[in-house]
């Protein structure tokens, strides 16, 4: 029995270092490493079950080729070299024949470290000029905010947020996604800081708040305009920072001064008082952290609500000294993954928008597409517009390769599928966006079946297609990338406004192409929003062929008793796109009129054989193009009730 060290991969802003126990070449235990800054001697329960996806039924073990329909998942063995000519002659007949742009890069990657998640695979699809899937589904309109905002700024460190007296979290619940960030918190509130939670549902950290804004999904932007408003009839604009350090602010606060605090409370269904606290508190404490999440980007006042949100500790100065500022995505270029890629002219390529593969993947498009290469995503399951997506993938013109760990939804779908390696099979190195370290990833076990890694696929498919590439793979590609991978904190600068700020010294608080934030309302005729948070059981999708969580739909106690249900129903969640049969749960900690279901459950563990994004619509955000899943409206009604109205009707 051997006890390793590696790290973390997944999708999740901690990054956290971790002790594996191997016994007979298997991986027995899973736990923190001692002694790290940020993970603090513990991690997630998801992490410690990771194993069971590594020793999974469904893990994929040979390169499969189709043999039944599309979506049946049914498949023979075949050997790599077979796959890899197989695929080779589609891609070289659709360049051939229509161009590089008809062969499009699925490659998604978010649970991959620095060297899988930019591997020799997307070196060949930039040699190539092949078409680029923006990554549009998660982050995309945060991060447009940021650079409209703050271009060039870093985020606040995260290890300063002991020293804040106020801590404002917004669209974000740490406990799920964050879970390191909450003990920082909790020592903040023990020396004495406020801590504010900004979420439509009451979160374990908005149980523990002083204060929770269940904020209407969608109106985020209201909230934060109707701050600015309150901020400058009352005086408490720091005008000399604002003066120094902002553009736009006139233009800002004159489209702030359309919401009072009134006004406000109405349309995002809060207390006007508790509105006028939250602004008090914030414009009389110091040192105030702002933690931006990712809730409040998930519809189409999604940009403006970030670039309104962002705006908020500019106009009141909230920079300058440990525990202040704003606290997003952290960064650190210590890592160059690009430096160890071949050399070649990359070319400008096409794009497409990752949530919007139902459309431009559609039977009746105009887009060239015919061979599609899915890699580190299950868009099945994770993007919106499920049937469209459905047909897309149905498509027998089309030639879908998908490399993945084991055989998803999507997968399913795929011509030819490559066995993938987790991370306890290579070796990698991880950069986390929640913290200022870098950690090795090392290989602990010998691959599982035949998998091989990001690199390896794309570098085995280069050669395949003629490129005469010989680079660095595995450890020698990490000691390629990063002068010290050992696990380390790396010194960033993150005193905003200090040692780092905008590019020019000031931040934008007028978007070059779309002025002030503005509010659009989002009319329906279907009463309850829909919205499709993380859950404490998967990672987006990853772990839903073991952990799912039984599909349900959870809304408030008076929404419940207005339609005569009762918590364990079997209930039809429905509008214009489709409907669900899912069981019914009843909340307080839901505010009304908002539904809650949790996204990345498989297919197969819905009645219908359909999830969630059956529901919800391919629009996109002004801002960045980024994916509008909250902007999704339903009504709940019990299973017969729902059928006896159908039979009606016919």
């Amino acid at each position: 029995m051997a006890t390793l060290t590696t790290a973390c991969t997944l999708d999740c802003p901690d990054g956290c270092s971790l002790t594996v126990t191997v016994a007979d070449g298997r991986i027995v235990d899973i736990d923190a490493a001692p002694d790290h800054p940020f993970t603090q001697g513990w991690i997630c329960a998801k992490v410690k079950r990771h194993a069971e996806r590594v020793y999974a039924p469904e893990r994929v073990l040979t390169p499969l080729v189709r043999t039944g329909a599309k979506g049946s998942g049914e498949f023979r063995a075949a050997s790599w070299d077979e796959a890899l000519a197989l695929v080779a002659e589609r891609i070289t007949t659709a360049v051939r024949t229509t161009g590089p742009e008809a062969v499009v890069a699925f490659t998604y990657n978010s649970s991959s470290g620095r060297i899988e998640g930019d591997s020799l695979t997307e070196a060949l699809f930039a040699a190539l000029g092949s078409t680029v899937v923006e990554p549009t589904i998660c982050a995309a309109t945060v991060g447009a905010a940021w650079d409209s905002v703050f271009p060039g700024m870093a985020s606040a460190d995260p290890a300063h947020i002991a020293a804040a007296k106020l801590i404002v979290v917004w669209g974000a619940n740490p406990t799920v996604s964050n879970s390191h960030l909450a003990p920082l918190i909790q020592e903040a509130v023990r020396g004495g800081a406020r801590l504010v939670v900004i979420d439509p549902r009451r979160t374990p950290m908005a149980n523990r708040a002083d204060l929770h804004l269940p904020v209407r999904p969608g109106t985020d932007v209201v909230l934060a305009l109707a701050l600015a408003n309150h901020w400058a009839n009352t005086g408490a604009l720091a005008a000399e920072f604002i003066a120094t350090h902002a553009d736009g602010a006139a233009e800002f606060l004159a489209a702030a001064s359309a919401w009072s605090l009134e006004a406000a409370a109405e349309v995002c269904g809060i207390d006007p008082d508790a509105i006028a606290t939250l602004a008090n508190w914030w414009a009389d404490t110091t040192p105030t952290l702002l933690r931006i999440g990712w809730g409040q980007e998930r519809n189409a006042n999604g940009g403006a609500a970030c670039r309104a949100i962002l705006a908020l500790p500019v106009l009141v100065g909230s920079f300058g000294e440990p525990g202040s500022g704003v606290l997003g995505s952290t960064h650190t270029d210590v890592v160059d993954t690009r430096r160890r890629w071949p050399s070649f002219a990359e070319a400008p390529r096409p794009s497409v928008n990752l949530h919007e593969v139902g459309q431009w993947l559609a039977p009746q498009s105009d887009h060239p597409c015919q061979v599609l290469v899915v890699q580190g995503a299950n868009p099945v399951v994770m993007c919106p517009d499920q049937r469209a997506v459905l047909a897309a993938f149905e498509r027998p013109d089309v030639f879908t390769v998908v490399h993945e760990q084991v055989l998803t939804d999507t997968a399913r779908f795929a011509d030819v599928v490559f066995p993938a390696t987790t991370a306890f099979e290579i070796d990698d190195v991880i950069t986390p966006y929640g913290s200022l370290t870098v950690q090795p990833v090392h290989a602990v076990i010998e691959r599982v079946g035949e998998s091989r890694s990001n690199d390896e696929f794309g570098l085995a498919l280069a050669q395949q297609l003629g490129f005469e590439w010989s680079v660095p793979t595995g450890a020698a590609a990490v000691a390629a990338v990063v002068a010290d991978p050992s696990s380390c904190m790396v010194p960033t600068p993150s005193l905003q406004f200090v040692d780092t700020e905008p590019r020019g010294g000031r931040a934008h608080l007028i978007d070059a192409h779309l002025g002030a934030p503005t509010y659009t309302a989002i009319e329906s005729t279907y009463p309850l929003t829909l919205i499709t948070p993380a859950t404490s059981k998967l990672i987006n999708s990853m772990f839903g062929e073991f952990q799912s969580p039984h599909p349900a739909v959870t809304v408030h106690p008076a929404e419940a008793a207005a339609r005569g249900l009762d918590a364990g129903d079997d209930v039809t969640v429905f509008n214009d796109a489709g409907s669900l049969t899912v069981r019914l749960e009843v909340s307080d900690a839901v505010r009304p009129g908002v539904a809650v279901m949790a996204k990345g459950v498989w297919l197969r563990h819905h009645a219908e054989g359909r999830g969630v994004n059956l529901l919800t619509p391919a629009s996109s955000d002004a801002l960045a193009n980024g994916a509008c899943f909250n902007d999704t409206h339903v009504d709940i009604a019990s299973v017969s009730t729902r059928f006896a109205a159908s039979e009606s009707a016919v």
